[in-house]
């Protein structure tokens, strides 16, 4: 039977969680307005774009060191599981790298493209992730 109690791997996890919430969906939904901004209000997605930055940039951060947090935290593991978390690692790597480029061009095609890259390699980083704390 498992107790039930808040403790530094609580709150370390919850972080975590919270961390990769904001990163994940903020890309999600900045993703499905940006089409009606571009057509109802193209000056505006300079500010939305700006305003994600501001917020997610950190949490991205805070990701990336909970997640460091967590592995320090960890007893022994199989090498499947080390092998799933090099997996990990790369597609937060690669989500990050494309979110970075995505907000440094004005191509709109290399937008497109590492914003999408960006999106997918989230969101496989988090699979990946849930597969690793199951």
């Amino acid at each position: 039977m498992r107790d039930i109690t808040f403790d530094s791997e609580t709150f370390r996890v919850s972080l975590h969680v919270l961390s990769v919430c904001v990163w994940v969906g903020g890309q999600i939904v900045v993703g499905a307005i940006v089409p009606a901004l571009r057509r109802k209000h193209p000056e505006a997605l300079s500010a939305i774009a700006k305003a994600f930055g501001r917020i997610g940039w950190p949490f991205f951060g805070l990701a990336t060191f909970t997640g460091i947090w967590n592995m320090a935290s960890l007893p022994g593991t199989s090498s499947a599981w080390n092998a799933a978390l090099g997996i990990k690692l790369l597609l937060v790597a690669l989500s990050g790298v494309c979110a970075w480029l995505h907000q440094s061009t004005n191509r709109p095609a290399i937008r497109g493209i590492t914003a999408g890259i960006a999106l997918v390699t989230s969101v496989a980083a988090l699979v990946v992730g849930v597969m690793l704390s199951a």
